[in-house]
């Protein structure tokens, strides 16, 4: 089995901090199979927060899952929570994703597709365009970047089942990812999105700055 990156994302209740359930994830530490667990809040809205844990399959997960010891880290996390975590399993290249940990800033750019399209056309597209903007010497660009598909095809988006594809993108600041934007070099790069991709519903994005638990 391939390895996999978690990636949950979350909404504290208000007044809740992340900080104050770091002592659950021991147990994810501890559990068979895990590599590191990854935490932040979301750059515009610290209520939402995203984990990155890394497994050496989702195997592992799915027995982590299974287990006693779950179910008391669940018991510790769920009254911080303000509603469901959404949780699916990124099967990512380069793994382990270095992009969320040499990065003081990454972009997690989120592209909604069709359960049924093209799996390699798409990833490849967006393997392109990814080197294409760690090559370009955006100024404050890390150069490090990480992409791949959700192995679920069953992620609701607006209410349709979609599957994920997703592209890490480190930056020195999100101020230097909004001003890589504005130059015509990003939006070539990027156009090939649309004329690389079949499928897509749509996308969103978000910044983090995850760190070791």
């Amino acid at each position: 089995m391939a390895p996999v990156t978690e990636f949950v994302q979350s909404t504290l209740k208000p007044g809740a901090s992340i900080d104050a359930i770091h002592k659950a994830f021991e147990k994810v530490k501890a559990a068979t199979g895990n590599q590191v667990v990854r935490a932040s809040p979301l750059h515009d809205n610290p209520e939402q927060f995203r984990l990155f844990i890394d497994w050496d399959s989702i195997d592992s997960h799915l027995a982590f899952r299974a287990s006693d010891a779950y179910q008391a880290f669940m018991a510790e996390i769920v009254p911080h929570a303000a509603a469901p975590a959404v949780v699916v399993h990124l099967e990512l290249t380069p793994f382990p994703p270095t992009v969320l940990d040499k990065s003081p800033v990454t972009e997690i750019f989120q592209m909604y597709f069709e359960p049924t399209a093209d799996e390699a056309k798409n990833l490849d597209a967006a393997k392109h365009v990814a080197a294409e903007l760690t090559a370009a010497g955006f100024a404050g660009a890390t150069g490090l970047s990480a992409v791949g598909w959700t192995v679920e095809k069953d992620i609701d988006y607006k209410g349709e089942p979609t599957r994920v594809l997703a592209a890490l993108i480190g930056w020195e600041s999100v101020e230097a990812h909004h001003a890589a934007i504005e130059t015509d070099s990003f939006k070539k790069i990027t156009s090939y999105f649309q004329t690389g991709t079949e499928g897509i519903k749509g996308f969103d994005m978000s910044y983090v700055s995850p760190k070791p638990i």
